[in-house]
């Protein structure tokens, strides 16, 4: 999903909140907030539904929930007195108050995907860099992962792996990657000692699982 609004960009394939071009710092769980309130607009969203979305079977008080919203008013220059984003509905919970729309121009949708932990990352037609900087295409802040770790490019109905000079190396299928391998449906890659499976979400891509290559 890639919505645009008020001068923002709401990126979930790559995980970021950009202002035009430039990508705005936002913790994890804050970006999640503000994800969940963007899918659900314009209905305001409970306290509760938020703090289970954002934080899954663990207890935490609807203070660090208030502290997010916070800081994602800080990222958006937005104020809670006359919010033009995020609107607080009191006893209740947050809404999404702005005017927004999907660009689906911008948002092409190859087919395949990237998983991590709970994240899904959407790949587009030609190069995805994978890496720790906030200005990859697929962003996984691993302590393991180099800045720029790997590539994955993307041509038509085939996709392939490349490692990109990375200090802990990137590995297929549990083999290091040298040079650029093909990707199936159902392969493992690992960055360091970060694991994400690459799913191909196509009739035309053939189907493997990681354990099935050698």
């Amino acid at each position: 999903m890639r919505v645009e609004f008020g001068g923002f960009v709401l990126d979930t394939g790559t995980r970021q909140l950009l202002e035009g071009r430039e990508p705005l710092r936002l913790t994890p769980k804050a970006f999640d907030v503000l994800v969940c309130l963007v899918e659900q607009r314009p209905r305001a969203v409970s306290r509760s539904e938020l703090l289970e979305r954002v934080w899954p079977a663990t207890f935490v008080t609807e203070s660090n929930l208030a502290s997010l919203v916070k800081e994602l008013r800080r990222a958006l220059g937005d104020d809670a007195s006359a919010p033009r984003f995020l609107r607080t509905v009191r006893g209740f919970g947050y809404a999404f108050a702005a005017e927004a729309r999907e660009d689906a121009g911008l948002a092409t949708d190859s087919g395949f995907r990237l998983y991590w932990e709970q994240r899904e990352a959407v790949l587009g037609p030609g190069e995805n860099l994978l890496g720790r900087t906030r200005q990859a295409d697929v962003w996984v802040d691993h302590g393991s992962v180099s800045r720029r770790h790997a590539v994955i490019r993307v041509e038509g109905a085939s996709a392939t792996v490349e490692d990109c000079g990375s200090k802990n190396g990137t590995f297929l299928c549990g083999r290091r990657v040298a040079a650029p391998e093909p990707l199936a449906d159902g392969d493992e890659i690992r960055l360091g000692e970060a694991r994400l499976v690459f799913r191909a979400h196509s009739a035309e891509f053939p189907t493997a699982t990681a354990t099935g290559r050698d």
